[in-house]
């Protein structure tokens, strides 16, 4: 069951606009009205044949289109739509920024030209300092190192120096058109008069992409012919201060901060952080127990296993809840498991790592051979969990490859 379905089986207005991914579409799946993409990514500029709107094929402009744009057009136009609906509403709005390929308007890549040329060295620096005043980390979870396979910022060429610069520039112009798009979001809940009393999820799904995959770079990535796309070495950046990146299951790969906002039902002190871990799979649980309805046990005639996810409302409310036993993760031969602090973790089908989150939440020393027998207890979880949703040929090897 997706969102959609459980929330309209609830009394609400279902609305997605973005990137979508899946077999099907939206409108299939329980969203009264869509626009987007079904594929997993797309020219920002002029868009792919598999965009949609409310299930009929929608052409893309030929010219004054951007996808982040488009996205926060379409989902205000449903917003107003749901303002004439005697029903709460659910808008999920997946935008594709900053996936690759990086492409901004020109106006929003000049605004960060020049910015980037300290470098991945420094900019970790920079960032683990900021994060260590905010109080997200703390001062014993030590930085990461640089791969080796990421050179030294110092070691690049001038012209290096400046690709370099304006790929992130890019990236950056990117994100700060995502921001603008959700102030225009928050603008129209505003001009509804449900700022109040609307509740807002806002993350990410993963850590930074590591895939370079650039081509036509000779193009500047205000060109709709451009594909441009970052690599590791910004990725080792961004994720700052974790190990790994997209795919992967270390922190690098799968911690990503939720922000809430929600004026009217919010207890907890704001602008306060909690560390409470959580996982995607919470976020269906949560908004049924906001709308104050049940997971059924059956869909269209099929019954459905029990849902997983628990609910974030008493972190809302500024208490301590009950969180999960055991979390899992998996992606292709990138594996995890954590029960309380201690996380195990297998990267691209390697042996398992074991960390103390609690003292080494950058996930530095592995203490897999010093506690073995922790070791093969959590190993033990996973492979049977893997076993009762099915996955299969993705156990780790025996040997470090």
């Amino acid at each position: 069951m997706t969102i959609g379905e459980a929330m309209r089986r609830a009394g609400y207005f279902t609305m997605m606009t973005g990137k979508w991914h899946l077999s099907q579409e939206p409108t299939d799946r329980g969203f009264d009205r869509y626009f987007g993409h079904l594929s997993g990514a797309t020219n920002f500029f002029t868009g792919d044949q598999t965009f949609r709107l409310n299930g009929e094929r929608f052409q893309v402009p030929q010219t004054g289109f951007y996808t982040t744009d488009a996205n926060t057009d379409y989902a205000i136009r449903f917003l107003e739509e749901a303002a004439k609906q005697d029903q709460p509403f659910l808008l999920y709005i997946a935008y594709n920024a900053p996936h690759y390929p990086l492409q901004a308007p020109r106006a929003e890549v000049e605004k960060y030209i020049g910015k980037y040329m300290v470098g991945w060295d420094e900019l970790r620096r920079r960032r683990h300092r900021r994060q260590l005043e905010m109080g997200l980390l703390e001062a014993r979870w030590r930085l990461s190192p640089r791969p080796g396979d990421v050179p030294a910022w110092d070691s690049l060429t001038e012209q290096e120096k400046r690709r370099e610069d304006l790929r992130m520039a890019t990236f950056a112009g990117m994100i700060d058109r995502v921001d603008q798009n959700i102030g225009k979001l928050t603008g129209q809940l505003e001009k509804m008069g449900a700022s109040e009393n609307t509740l807002l999820l806002f993350l990410s799904d993963n850590g930074a992409c590591p895939f370079e995959r650039s081509k036509r770079t000779h193009l500047p990535p205000w060109d709709p012919e451009s594909y441009w796309t970052y690599d590791q070495r910004w990725a080792h950046a961004c994720n700052t201060p974790f190990r790994w990146y997209k795919q992967n299951q270390h922190e690098g790969g799968i911690s990503t901060p939720l922000i809430v906002h929600w004026p009217r039902g919010l207890r907890a002190e704001p602008g306060s952080v909690t560390h409470q871990p959580g996982h995607l799979i919470d976020l269906m649980a949560t908004c049924l127990d906001v709308a104050g309805s049940d997971y059924p046990t059956a869909l269209a005639g099929r019954p459905l296993k029990p849902l997983r996810g628990k609910s974030l409302v008493p972190i809302f409310q500024g208490t301590k809840r009950e969180g999960h036993d055991v979390i899992y993760f998996q992606f292709s031969n990138n594996r995890a498991v954590r029960q309380g602090k201690w996380k195990l973790v297998s990267a691209r089908g390697g042996p398992w790592e074991l960390y103390d989150l609690e003292a080494d939440r950058t996930e530095l020393n592995d203490l897999a051979a010093a506690q073995p027998q922790r070791a093969a207890e959590l190993a033990a979880l996973w492979d049977r969990w893997a076993e009762q949703v099915g996955l299969k040929g993705t156990r780790q090897r025996k040997k470090s490859p």
